[in-house]
């Protein structure tokens, strides 16, 4: 089996795989995307911050979820995380813009205004005691249940607006004109143009389907469908095998597999900590899942495998255990997957990937024996092991699921590990004996 993989490593079909891979990261749209999104990661750590607070003030002080106090301090949550769709639109083609060298707020407030046409179009509203408002937006349309339409808008609003520049639709002032009133009325016909497409496709949708569908609506549908089979229980242990894979041949795993459910990703966790603030029961959903990749040290879970190396005979695997022991407790585990190395390594890839299904076969397990409570805060970032597991869900059986997976994961790396510690040994003796 090992010269198998070896030769399937050296084969053209992995070597074009990771000519496209690293196309991929450097094409304008993928990587607009991950910028894009990574600007909206303050404001997901604002709400998360939030959310938390909230969550364990009802837990612990039992602070009254109806409460107007309550309700004053969770409102920064309402306008981060609810309005999460709003700002990703706006960012997506801020970025975008900004690749093509053209004026970025200009497409950022272009894309939002579309945005707004056509998830959440303006309409009457009335409140308590009659009074009406004809100009009210509906701004639970703005949040993660909008962020499909957000991303193609933010970027198909900056491609349309590049056409029209491209074609010389513009305004042309006299040079004399001030730079700044010179882009304004540079921006009027894309701008139109955006405007009209967007909003008259929308309308056009509504009018064929006699009001059951939107322009919004569609596109959620249509993206929904590969996204529905990607996502479900049996679609996430085939993601968790390909991120192994990947990071077996050198590929980023993680961040080429992640944007593919990155938006109902996101969706998943909102939808949870909007149920958790209403005080309602939390929705289960496969892509919780995918945290069987990294509950225990990284990509791969290793580090038990770090542990379990410290006291090494080998030189190099001891060396490298050290070095990737501290990252590994913040699920940083790079130095682990580079340094033993896992990629590239017949052997060590049969755990690797065999570890994260274990763990997500238990986890799926646990899940559906309500042994463990669903997700409800969407973290980020990098957090040390057990604690990234509690701030997610705040519900201390997922930290003691966390740590029963550190004796599991070590038993499945244990006897890779054994047969290469002594490839390792063998190794460095006969490079010694060689000097």
């Amino acid at each position: 089996m090992g010269n198998a993989i070896e030769r399937l490593a050296d084969s053209k079909f992995m070597k074009n795989l990771q000519k496209m891979s690293m196309k991929l990261t450097k094409n304008e749209i993928f990587a607009t995307i991950s910028s894009g999104m990574g600007a909206t990661m303050g404001l997901i750590m604002i709400g998360a911050v939030i959310q938390v607070i909230c969550a364990l003030g009802s837990l612990i002080f039992k602070w009254d979820t109806s409460s107007p106090s309550y309700a004053a301090f969770y409102m920064p949550y309402k306008l981060t995380m609810g309005l999460l769709g709003f700002f990703m639109c706006f960012s997506m083609a801020y970025n975008y813009a900004k690749r093509k060298k053209r004026n970025p707020m200009q497409a950022g407030f272009t894309a939002i205004v579309c945005y707004i046409l056509v998830v959440s179009p303006v309409v009457s509203a009335s409140v308590d005691g009659g009074a009406t408002f004809f100009d009210a937006l509906n701004l639970g349309n703005l949040g993660t249940g909008g962020m499909f339409v957000a991303l193609i808008i933010g970027l198909c609003s900056v491609a349309i607006s590049e056409f029209a520049i491209r074609h010389n639709w513009l305004i042309k002032l006299p040079d004399v004109v001030p730079e700044g009133i010179a882009n304004s009325f540079n921006a009027i016909i894309p701008t139109g143009i955006n405007i009209v497409v967007w909003y008259g496709l929308s309308i056009l949708i509504a009018a064929i389907s006699q009001g059951s569908l939107t322009l919004a609506s569609l596109i959620t549908k249509l993206l929904g469908i590969p996204i529905g089979y990607l996502t479900s229980a049996p679609g996430m242990f085939i993601i968790i095998i390909l991120c192994q894979f990947f990071w077996f041949f050198g590929i980023h795993g993680t961040g080429v597999i992640f944007n593919a459910i990155l938006i109902p990703y996101v969706t998943a966790y909102s939808t949870n900590s909007a149920l958790a603030a209403a005080g309602q029961p939390l929705q289960w959903s496969p892509l919780f899942i995918f945290g069987a990749l990294s509950i225990m040290g990284g990509t791969g879970n290793t580090l038990p495998l770090c542990v379990m190396g410290l006291k090494s005979k080998s030189k190099r695997i001891s060396a490298v255990s050290k070095a990737a022991l501290g990252p590994g407790i913040f699920n940083i585990n790079e130095p682990a997957i580079f340094g033993f190395p896992i990629m590239y390594n017949s052997l060590m890839l049969i755990p690797f990937i065999l570890c994260p299904l274990v763990v997500a076969a238990l986890m799926l397990i646990a899940y559906s024996l309500g042994l463990m409570a669903y997700p409800q805060v969407l973290i980020m970032t990098t957090l040390p092991v057990v604690f990234s597991t509690f701030m997610s869900s705040l519900d201390w059986r997922n930290c003691v699921f966390a740590i029963l997976m550190f004796p599991v994961c070590y038993l499945v790396y244990l006897p890779f590990f054994k047969v290469y510690e002594k490839q390792c040994i063998e190794q460095e003796a006969a490079e010694e004996a060689a000097q």
